[in-house]
């Protein structure tokens, strides 16, 4: 994705990288053999609508810059539905203890030429950032243990209202008319599904019982 940004407009690598949920159901239904439904598709797309909406990339989007947020979003659903599958057989705490090793092997190996010391207050940051990644992963780890990868995906396009509602609370940026709709869908959205999952999954629970 990074290789992306420098090679195309932020606003096109962006809403390109958003598709990641898109590849998420389509993954699952054809390895896991999910049943996605006519309501998370829809879902899918509402949201999907709504981060074009805010980044409303034009024709700078189709670049060779997009190639690689394209397979970066393809990557990540197929981590995702890896993840989803991996839940039946191992827990949410075996599943981020090897992410974050292996993660932190990875790049160990690069630290002899990109070492620079961090000043005291970015390795605050750092430590922060880390500390709140192995939050967010084992959460969401724990989602997709407890709900189909279709369901859980949508609510990915979330982390567009809450950068939009840090970048406000933080650096000032206020918001374009563009994100104060696109966002509203993308809330609608992921309402919607909520609702929607919750309403199925009360259906069901009278012929478990």
């Amino acid at each position: 994705l990074l290789i992306a940004f420098s090679l195309m407009p932020l606003a096109g690598a962006i809403a390109i990288n958003f598709s990641a949920p898109l590849f998420t159901a389509l993954i699952s239904a054809l390895l896991l053999k999910e049943t996605v439904g006519p309501a998370r598709w829809m879902a899918l797309l509402a949201g999907f609508c709504g981060v074009l909406i805010v980044t409303h990339p034009g024709a700078g989007t189709f670049e060779i810059g997009a190639l690689f947020a394209l397979a970066n979003a393809v990557l990540y659903g197929s981590v995702t539905v890896g993840v989803r599958g991996m839940t039946a057989t191992e827990s949410a705490e075996t599943l981020i203890l090897y992410q974050l090793a292996l993660l932190t092997a990875f790049f160990a190996l690069f630290l002899p030429w990109t070492w620079t010391g961090p000043t005291p207050m970015d390795a605050c940051w750092i430590v922060f950032n880390g500390v709140s990644n192995a939050v967010g992963q084992y959460w969401w780890t724990r989602a997709l243990h407890l709900a189909p990868a279709s369901a859980v995906a949508p609510f990915n396009y979330l982390s567009l209202v809450w950068a939009s509602i840090l970048g406000f609370a933080i650096w000032g940026d206020v918001p374009t008319v563009a994100l104060v709709i696109g966002s509203a869908v993308v809330v609608a959205s992921g309402l919607f599904l909520f609702w929607r999952e919750s309403n199925a999954r009360q259906a069901k629970l009278p012929a478990t019982e």
